[in-house]
């Protein structure tokens, strides 16, 4: 699987374990909700500052973020 869809699962997944709404989120760390869905979907890949706000806003790391090692046996949606 390729990293972007990674990364967009995992983004989605923690947003979810906050129960925070997309337009929450995206309000939250200063980008448009179609920008986060887009994010979601792996559609377009973020900016650094973004993974930065969506990592901060999670209260994680952005190593936490960004880790795809184990994100088949964590993640299955």
């Amino acid at each position: 699987m390729p990293e972007v869809d990674v990364l967009a699962k995992q983004i989605k997944r923690y947003r979810q374990a906050q129960d925070m709404t997309q337009f929450e989120m995206s309000s939250e760390i200063g980008i448009s909700e179609e920008e986060l869905s887009l994010l979601e979907r792996g559609k377009t890949d973020p900016k650094l500052s973004t993974i930065q706000k969506i990592a901060s806003c999670m209260g994680i790391t952005v190593a936490e973020l960004l880790n795809t090692e184990d994100e088949e046996a964590e993640w299955t949606i």
